[in-house]
């Protein structure tokens, strides 16, 4: 399994998590190898795995990136290099300031970023990435515009927000849990339709009056054309996967929905939002209009 981000991401987690658990309960007759393959928004990992074409024995995490970074021009392969496996689950989204911010809700940013166009700073992975997505659905929503800075990965955007380098920063509860439960973070809101289970005291975007939602889905795809009857064994065990207490209690930690969806409906999913990338990205700017 190639991880297309660095260690101790949300995808890091997400494949050792299941890498583990597939090992323990032998749902699979040979173990798991967790490889990560960083760079290029995920373009190093997606071409390393397209190139493995009919070998059913390699799997690629499959996120957000994994659609815009081809929408953007950035990765010689796409969609019709894979072959969807599964998605196991949502990350819903938050945005979170230092605890010493003066924003103490997103009322006071966006009165804030009206006031001062481009002056208060988001900090991101790279631009088309779901946090740059996130905050740009914010702007939108809210007429307003944030200077948004890149950083090489999660861990250097909360040390900058720790550090008081940035005004705010979006995550996904996997990342920034156990900074709000160290007192390290304030969140101000998430990307969810609904308050969620584990901080049932942080209001939705929607609830102050900004109507966005928005979420990050978790899955594997494997290199095109591989065999029909290993494709079946893989999505079978992942299924199992999904009903081990493992994947419950890795889903609860991490604030995550479970979504499984087999190989055909993840790969209509994975048409879906490509569509709906494509819109978004040519809005930010990120796609040249043709």
């Amino acid at each position: 399994m190639i991880i297309h981000a660095s260690a101790g991401g949300g995808s890091d987690i997400f494949g050792r998590t299941m890498s583990s658990a597939i090992d323990k309960d032998k749902l699979l007759p040979q173990p798991i190898v967790v490889e990560n393959k960083p760079g290029g928004s995920g373009a190093i990992a997606f071409a390393y795995v397209a190139g493995k074409k009919k070998d059913p024995y390699y799997l690629v995490t499959a996120v957000t990136s994994f659609i815009t970074t081809p929408l953007m021009g950035k990765s010689p392969v796409g969609l019709k290099d894979f072959t969807p496996i599964a998605n196991f689950a949502f990350d819903e989204y938050m945005l979170m300031v230092n605890p010493k911010s003066k924003y103490k809700s997103m009322k006071d940013i966006i009165s804030d970023a009206k006031a001062n166009p481009k002056k208060i700073t988001v900090g991101g992975t790279q631009l088309g990435s779901s946090d740059s997505i996130c905050a740009y659905l914010v702007e939108k929503a809210a007429g307003v515009q944030f200077n948004y800075i890149v950083f090489n990965g999660g861990g250097e955007v909360n040390a900058a927000l720790l550090g008081g380098h940035i005004d705010m920063a979006v995550s996904n509860p996997g990342e920034a849990l156990e900074l709000y439960k160290a007192g390290k973070v304030r969140i101000l809101g998430v990307y969810a339709e609904k308050r969620l289970a584990g901080a049932p005291d942080i209001p939705t975007m929607k609830e102050q009056g900004i109507n966005v939602t928005y979420v990050q889905n978790r899955g594997l795809v494997a290199p095109a054309d591989i065999p029909a009857d290993a494709k079946k064994v893989l999505e079978e065990a992942f299924f199992k996967y999904t009903k081990t207490e493992t994947f419950k209690k890795y889903c609860k930690d991490n604030m995550l929905s479970e979504a499984w969806m087999d190989g055909a409906a993840f790969g209509k999913f994975l048409d879906e939002w490509n569509a709906k990338y494509a819109v978004i990205l040519k809005d930010m700017g990120l796609i040249k209009k043709k």
